[in-house]
């Protein structure tokens, strides 16, 4: 690499490094109260009423899909040209045609669910308590759609802070004080459903407030009426191609749930959504990285510059699978224990949370290989693969559920996880010469052995922890031992230069506070 690649790659490397660092900070407070607010609805509902909550849940989530219908993906992409290309008629008119067209649909559907509350509930679930809960969880259809479309036009004018603002706390923390009243006031199953859905309409009111304040120009008259304004026909078909890829991803990610509904009781169902938030603490750092990571593919691999591309790929993936092998260490160390604060009977799940977790740590060794093929002429690629897993995932559910329950949709999701990684792998490597490792990768995969091995002589010899404190205990015990690893072993260059990047920005936070 030559000084100028150098200094470029430096400039790259220092800047992911920041504003990954915004994006996980805000990630992990959401984490955090999401695990709080779920662990309180677990310990007042217990596993059974939180499983009949979350199929009710999960259904309003796949309606809003089609009611939606891409647009989240549409209005990423139109709104921002047209902003960017100082054409504010045709955003506005983008704009209008979308949330005309997700609030039409949200009725319909709304319609269609309080039709069909009975079928659903009784022929397919077998659960004659969600038929009611379906009734009024209906009702959060319509400013659930509208909370999306509108934290999309906020993505796309670039406003990330109000689009999560709007569209997770407004919904998060109003839905937990209000269900926390009700509760009290003697409503339990229908008072978190009545939470949900006074939330979601807090959450559209939010949202709107906050687009119009980012983005006036969006609303009011015109755009509609302009000679050369937008075609319909080119957004629908876009925003169809991004509704095709939100489909399978939703069956990857929640068809784990509706499958156990169908085969299983509720509370197998409770126990594995708790099961896949805590899995999920493992993508936080490949989330918050990759992030950033993609418009910086886009931009050198447009400018030719492969030897560049294969540098920060191979950086920030050790440095995502150094963040992350302590998160699953711990969870494999202590997955009883923290399961157990959502109460006894969720600490079932430990076996299904271990085979989750292992998967997302594969993720977190590939994951940013689909960031190249994303930002490059190879999309297609990673849409195959979706497809590809959702259908192996839904598979194997079926199959796999009856015979082993929550363990089997572990390992469902869990294998099409890995199946799908090891797929980009090979496509990063045949198609754009790339690859995530280098040798510096081994020290990484020898933190992790050692890692392991003291997990194992823990729990063989001494036992896991079985209390909260001891958990947490543990987890800063486990990124003690990766740190010291680290600099036993020796770093490099960019490592330094990551592990500066953050103390200043520790340190800049510390002085503004």
């Amino acid at each position: 690499m030559n000084g100028d690649s150098r200094s470029e790659y430096e400039s790259y490397l220092s800047r992911a490094t920041k504003e990954a660092g915004f994006t996980f900070f805000g990630r992990v407070f959401a984490l955090a109260f999401g695990f709080a607010a779920q662990a309180i609805l677990a310990r007042l509902l217990g596993a059974d009423l939180l499983g009949v909550y979350v199929l009710a849940w999960t259904v309003v989530m796949a309606v809003t899909i089609l009611t939606t219908f891409g647009f989240e993906g549409g209005f990423v992409r139109f709104i921002a040209m047209y902003v960017a290309q100082d054409r504010r008629d045709r955003a506005r008119a983008v704009l209008s045609f979308g949330i005309l067209f997700g609030t039409l649909a949200a009725l319909a559907a709304t319609a269609i669910v309080i039709l069909l509350r009975r079928p659903i509930a009784i022929g397919f679930f077998k659960e004659p308590r969600l038929e009611p809960a379906l009734l009024w969880m209906s009702l959060a259809i319509l400013p659930y759609t509208l909370t999306r479309l509108y934290a999309a036009a906020l993505r796309a004018l670039k406003d990330m802070r109000r689009s999560i603002i709007g569209s997770e706390f407004w919904f998060r923390i109003p839905r937990l004080l209000i269900f926390l009243a009700l509760f009290y006031a003697g409503m339990r199953l229908n008072g978190i459903v009545a939470a949900a859905v006074f939330a979601c309409v807090l959450s559209a009111v939010a949202t709107a407030r906050y687009l119009r304040g980012s983005g006036p120009f969006l609303f009011g008259r015109g755009g509609r009426s302009s000679p050369d304004g937008i075609s319909r026909r080119e957004v629908l078909s876009y925003s169809g191609q991004m509704l095709s890829e939100t489909v399978t991803a939703f069956a990857l990610l929640e068809g784990g749930r509706l499958i156990l509904g169908y085969f299983l009781e509720s509370a197998s169902v409770g126990i594995y959504n708790i099961v896949v938030l805590l899995a999920m603490l493992a993508t936080l750092f490949t989330f918050s990285f990759n992030a950033i990571f993609s418009p910086m593919i886009a931009d050198v691999y447009h400018r030719g510059k492969r030897d560049l591309m294969v540098s920060l790929l191979v950086t920030i993936t050790r440095w995502i699978l150094l963040l992350t092998l302590p998160a699953y260490a711990w969870l494999l160390l202590s997955g009883e224990a923290v399961l157990g604060i959502f109460g006894p009977e969720f600490v079932a799940g430990y076996a299904a949370l271990a085979v989750l977790a292992t998967a997302q740590l594969v993720e977190s060794s590939a994951g940013s290989v689909a960031s190249c093929l994303a930002m490059t002429k190879y999309q297609r690629f990673n849409v195959a693969n979706t497809v590809v897993m959702a259908i192996v995932s839904v598979t194997m559910n079926v199959i796999l559920i009856p015979r082993m329950g929550i363990v089997g949709a572990g390992i469902a999701t869990g294998a099409s996880i890995a199946l799908v990684n090891v797929a980009r792998l090979i496509e990063g490597r045949v198609l754009l010469g790339v690859f995530p490792y280098d040798r510096s990768t081994l020290k990484v995969l020898a933190t992790g052995a050692v890692l392991l091995v003291l997990v194992y002589v823990v729990r063989r010899y001494w036992g896991a922890p079985d209390r909260w404190y001891w958990a947490a205990v543990s987890l800063v015990a486990c990124y003690a031992v990766a740190g010291g690893l680290t600099f036993l072993m020796g770093t490099s260059d960019e490592d330094r230069m990551v592990l500066s990047s953050v103390l200043r920005k520790v340190l800049k936070r510390g002085d503004s506070g």
